[in-house]
C-alpha cells in the first residue's frame, strides 16, 4: 500500500490509456512490431498499469478501479488480434468476446455508480442509464451475430465484402451496386455499433454529473468528462447525419468522424478518465486523514511533555 501522507500524482494512470492505444495501432501498421513482440510490450504495459494501480490504493476503492482499468484491460485482451475481420475467424471471435466483456462491465459498473447515488440529482444519469441498457442490448445482438457469421460457415463471405460493409466511413457514403444480403446485414449491425458508443457517452456524461456533485471526482473533471460525453456522442450522431445528407463530394469527413468516435476502444475513455479521478481524489483525501492524524499525534505528545 502506498504511504497515504505522500500524494501521489494519477497522471501516469490516466496516460495508460493512450498508450494502449498507440501500442494496438503499432501492432496493426508497423511490421517491425510482431505477435510476439507485441505480447512482451502487452505484459509489460499491465505490469506498469498494475504498479500504478497498487500506487493509488486502488483496492481501496473497488468501483472507481473497475472504471479506470477498462481501457488497459480492453487494449492489453484485444490489442494482439489486430482489427476485428472474417479473414481471421478464430482472432475475430477472441475479440468479439473480449468486447462482450468490457460492454458488460461497463453496464454493472454504470448501474452500480447510479443505483447507488439515486437520492441525488438523477435527471440525466437515470435516462442515460437507460439508454444504455438499450444500447448494450442491441450490442449484444452485433456481436452474437459475429459468432453465429462464424459457425454458419459466412466468414469468407463476410470478408469479401467487409472492407465496405462493415466500415462506416464507406457505407455511410453510399454504396455501389446491388448489395446482398451479407452486405445488408453488416451495414445494420455496424450502425448497431454506432448507436451503442454514442449511447455509452450519453451515459458516462450523466454519471460524470453525479460522480462530481458527490465529491467522488472534482467538479472540473466531472464538468470535462460531461461535456466531452455529450459531445463525442453529437459527433457519431451529426457525422451520421450529414453523411447520408450531403453529396458525395462533402460527406468523407462526417464520415469519418462519425467512424473515429464510433471505434469500440472508444467506449472506455470517459470511464477510464472517471476512475482514475476518483482513484485521485480517493488519495488526497487519504494524504489529508494522514497528514492531519500526523499533526494531531505531534500535538497530543507535546501535550504530553508539558503535563508530565
Amino acid at each position: 500500500m502506498n504511504n497515504a501522507s505522500q500524494p501521489v500524482s494519477h497522471v501516469p494512470l490516466m496516460l495508460m490509456w493512450p498508450l494502449g492505444l498507440m501500442l494496438v495501432v503499432a501492432h496493426m501498421e508497423i511490421p517491425a512490431v510482431t505477435l510476439h513482440v507485441f505480447i512482451v510490450v502487452d505484459a509489460i504495459y499491465v505490469g506498469i498499469v498494475m504498479a500504478l494501480l497498487r500506487r493509488l490504493d486502488a483496492g481501496a476503492n473497488p468501483m472507481a478501479t473497475a472504471l479506470a482499468v477498462s481501457g488497459p484491460a480492453l487494449f492489453a485482451m484485444v490489442g494482439f488480434t489486430g482489427p476485428p475481420t472474417a479473414d481471421e475467424p478464430g482472432l475475430m471471435m477472441y475479440n468479439t468476446a473480449a468486447l462482450l466483456v468490457i460492454a458488460i462491465w461497463l453496464l454493472i459498473v454504470a448501474t452500480v455508480v447510479v443505483v447507488k447515488h439515486r437520492r441525488l440529482d438523477s435527471v440525466v444519469a437515470v435516462p442515460g442509464l437507460m439508454l444504455l441498457i438499450v444500447g448494450s442490448s442491441i450490442y449484444v445482438v452485433n456481436l452474437v451475430a459475429r459468432f453465429a457469421v462464424v459457425l454458419s460457415g459466412a466468414s469468407e463471405r463476410q470478408a469479401s465484402v467487409e472492407d465496405t460493409a462493415w466500415v462506416a466511413y464507406e457505407y455511410l457514403r453510399g454504396l455501389d451496386g446491388a448489395p446482398d444480403f451479407v452486405t445488408y446485414l453488416l451495414v445494420w449491425l455496424d450502425l448497431l455499433q454506432l448507436g451503442y458508443v454514442a449511447a455509452v457517452y450519453v451515459s458516462f456524461a450523466g454519471i460524470a454529473r453525479l460522480l462530481w456533485m458527490r465529491g467522488s471526482v472534482t467538479p472540473r473533471v466531472g464538468r470535462v468528462v460531461e461535456r466531452a460525453g455529450y459531445t463525442l456522442a453529437a459527433v457519431i450522431v451529426l457525422g451520421v447525419a450529414l453523411a447520408l445528407a450531403l453529396p458525395r463530394e462533402f460527406d468523407l469527413v462526417p464520415a469519418w468522424a462519425a467512424f473515429a468516435a464510433s471505434i469500440p476502444f472508444m467506449t472506455t475513455v470517459l470511464p477510464t478518465a472517471l476512475g482514475v479521478a476518483m482513484l485521485s481524489v480517493h488519495a488526497e483525501v487519504s494524504a489529508r486523514g494522514s497528514r492531519e492524524g500526523d499533526l494531531s499525534d505531534r500535538l497530543a505528545s507535546s501535550t504530553d511533555r508539558r503535563t508530565s
